[in-house]
């Protein structure tokens, strides 16, 4: 239903300068109500939201150096993917059809052996930025190796992003062991301590990677620095039964115990969880994100959102790698995610679309802890939001914005994406990258491959 808002906004006699004024039909902040706000304005000064409220307010109370009309529009949150390995995105469609450990041992891990480069992670983080930007994703979560790399594209293309860097125990292409990957990623997270874009986390690949003493070093860490851990945790059944087997606990108690569990940590995938482990986890204020598309198509199984939210569990959403997915729209994941809730509950107002939505922007933030910084349209915040044309065919007639965004092919729609005050799409076209000559050399690359 559309609602008309009260303005969030206190507005004086005074004329405030601003640099930009956004007129829109439709506007969903998602924050500090999950509301749909029509003929509304946001007023940005400089790479942060001033004011938001009724059009008429906010131009009788700013004077901007620019102003975008956008009267057939609905203006939101850019997305946020809370999971991924965007460097994967090269291998898009490699390995086909296989279980979650066939697809590791027998395609993934062999290609990474072969392939792994700066270069390599380079060119794969650009294309999946690309792609990302394109279907109005503005900040996301990395782990993968070479984040050094990932970051320099960041700053490269103006995206917002976590860089979890990977903690595994065997030698690999970027670290020799778990002591040479903490020394490279610290260092990498006291240099972006400052950056207004890139946030650095630990990244332990899972806990059947990492000896229990690693782990508690890791929570050390994360402790004593106040630093987010993003961790792959219970993806898989056979992953669970794995850790009873050789342990006498599952991989969720095992961390209770050392002490990782809290608000610091991103669980990822979670789809074979029992409810004494769900207590623990909402107990703990750990975050947990849900990839739906990677799990269903690994037949891993699915996150028991539901039952989370129940428990007051921060959800967040995420692609996971462009490898197991095969794609990185953030809009597929927050409408499969409404229908596994209908699915789960087999209750039709279950999942509904607001939620989808609040998943994909404000939870995503407050899953990596930059809720205070982005994931919603709220005054003092960056300015990251993007515009949807409802003018595009597959969105047409206009019912509801919310059911428009999340069920109706919303990505296509994206025309306009603001990362820190910075517009990097303008009408459907990039301002810093050039699509064609990095489809130029992404083929030329699959090209020397083959």
């Amino acid at each position: 239903m559309l609602t008309r808002f009260r303005p969030l906004y206190r507005y004086t006699d005074v004329m405030n300068k601003c640099d930009l004024i956004v007129n829109a039909a439709w506007i969903l902040p998602v924050a500090p109500v999950n509301t749909v706000l029509t003929h509304h304005s946001l007023a940005i000064s400089g790479n942060v939201i001033t004011a938001i409220g009724p059009k008429t307010e906010i131009q009788a109370t700013y004077h901007p150096q620019q102003t975008i009309n956008l009267d057939n529009h609905i203006v939101m949150p850019g997305l946020i993917n809370a999971h991924g390995h965007a460097a994967m995105s090269l291998l898009r469609g490699a390995g086909e059809d296989q279980p979650l450990e066939v697809w590791l041992n027998d395609t993934v891990w062999p290609m990474e052996a072969a392939l792994m480069s700066p270069d390599f992670v380079r060119l794969g983080t650009e294309l999946s930025v690309a792609e990302m930007l394109a279907s109005g994703t503005t900040t996301f979560s990395d782990m993968y190796f070479y984040p050094e790399v990932v970051a320099n594209v960041c700053a490269e293309q103006g995206i917002r992003a976590q860089l979890a860097f990977p903690l595994i125990e065997f030698s690999n292409p970027w670290s020799t062991d778990v002591n040479d990957a903490l020394h490279k990623g610290l260092e990498l997270f006291h240099a972006l301590r400052h950056s207004n874009l890139v946030k650095v986390a630990l990244g332990p690949h899972s806990a059947y990677s990492l000896n229990a003493k690693d782990m508690e070093r890791i929570g050390m860490y994360a402790h004593e620095l106040d630093i987010m851990v993003q961790i792959h945790l219970h993806e898989s059944a056979q992953e669970v039964e794995n850790a009873i087997a050789t342990t006498g606990e599952s991989w969720i108690k095992r961390l209770h115990n050392i002490g990782l569990l809290g608000p610091n940590l991103q669980a990822v995938h979670m789809t074979q969880v029992t409810p004494a482990e769900m207590t623990m986890i909402a107990d703990s204020g750990t975050r947990v994100v849900h990839c739906p598309t990677s799990n269903l198509k690994l037949a891993s199984g699915y996150c028991p959102v539901g039952e989370l939210h129940k428990k007051g569990v921060c959800v967040a959403l995420g692609t996971d790698g462009a490898a197991s997915n095969n794609c990185l729209d953030m809009f597929s994941e927050a409408r499969l995610s409404a229908l596994l809730a209908k699915h789960e509950e087999q209750n039709a107002a279950a999942g509904k679309a607001a939620d989808a939505v609040r998943m994909a922007t404000l939870d995503g933030a407050r899953a990596l802890g930059m809720d205070t910084i982005t994931g919603s349209l709220e005054p003092g915040k960056a300015a990251d939001f993007i515009s949807l044309d409802t003018e595009h065919l597959g969105l047409l007639p206009l019912h509801d914005p919310f059911a428009a965004v999340v069920h109706a092919n919303a990505a296509k729609a994206v025309d306009n994406v603001f990362v820190n005050g910075e517009q990097l799409i303008k009408n459907r076209q990039f301002t810093r990258l050039s699509p064609p000559e990095l489809a130029h050399r992404v083929k030329s690359w699959h090209s020397a491959l083959a």
